[in-house]
């Protein structure tokens, strides 16, 4: 199913989601705020199974001998640590026939782990795995609803500060950091507005100096601006 269809039954398929667990990254940061990401399927403790770090990067044999062929069944620890007990990556059927390289996979396929920096804002590739709340996790639900409901109460054509319709959000410091923020809004609509009515400019427009000078404007030949928000009172 697609993804909004999934969205919409999300209540029913709780348990679906939870069995992604296994096959997350391991994580672990350093004191940089450098998150470094780990195979579920690599380390001394898998998570998975799966035959492409068997392939890519195939385990040195140890002065250990062979490994442990003997399950302990009455210990919890020893059935849930075996292969057996962990679920299995499903590779596509033409990766058996044609196994591709590291640069067709993944780049964690390839390595112990890929490492993604703090300022990876602007990377979009690396940035995505910095998500403190997985997709459709209970944890990504109950930060996601709030935030969607406060976008929403915000699109209304009139931004009337002093109605609570628009915060929709309890506590004090919530409503203070909320009106600030509709105010400078408001306030940049009225900028907005005033700039684009008297010489045809945004204020997205990054050369102020090249902007005209109000004074002597010719409106008539300025296009009818959009209602981007409240007028400048006519004195101006």
């Amino acid at each position: 199913m697609d993804d909004k269809t999934f969205r919409r039954r999300l209540d029913g398929l709780k348990p679906v989601v939870a069995e992604r667990l296994p096959y997350f990254l391991k994580l672990n940061a350093d004191a940089r705020g450098t998150v470094r990401l780990q195979c579920p399927a690599a380390g001394p403790s898998p998570s998975v199974n799966c035959p492409r770090p068997e392939r890519l990067r195939p385990a040195r044999p140890t002065a250990t001998g062979p490994p442990q062929t003997v399950i302990k069944l009455a210990d919890l620890r020893s059935r849930a640590s075996h292969a057996s007990a962990r679920p299995t990556i499903q590779l596509p059927d033409r990766e058996w026939a044609d196994p591709p390289g590291k640069e067709a996979l993944p780049a964690v396929c390839g390595a112990s782990a890929i490492s993604v920096p703090s300022d990876a804002a602007g990377d979009l590739k690396n940035a995505k795995f910095r998500q403190d709340s997985h997709y459709l996790s209970p944890t990504w639900a109950r930060t996601y609803k709030p935030i969607r409901s406060h976008n929403e109460s915000l699109k209304g054509a009139d931004m009337v500060v002093g109605n609570p319709m628009h915060r929709r959000v309890p506590g004090q410091v919530a409503q203070t950091i909320l009106i600030a923020i509709m105010a400078t809004i408001g306030n940049l609509d009225i900028l907005e507005t005033w700039l684009y009515e008297r010489t045809g400019n945004r204020l997205c427009d990054t050369d102020f100096e090249s902007i005209a000078a109000a004074p002597g404007c010719d409106l008539s030949s300025v296009p009818a601006p959009i209602d981007m928000g409240r007028h400048p009172p006519a004195n101006l």
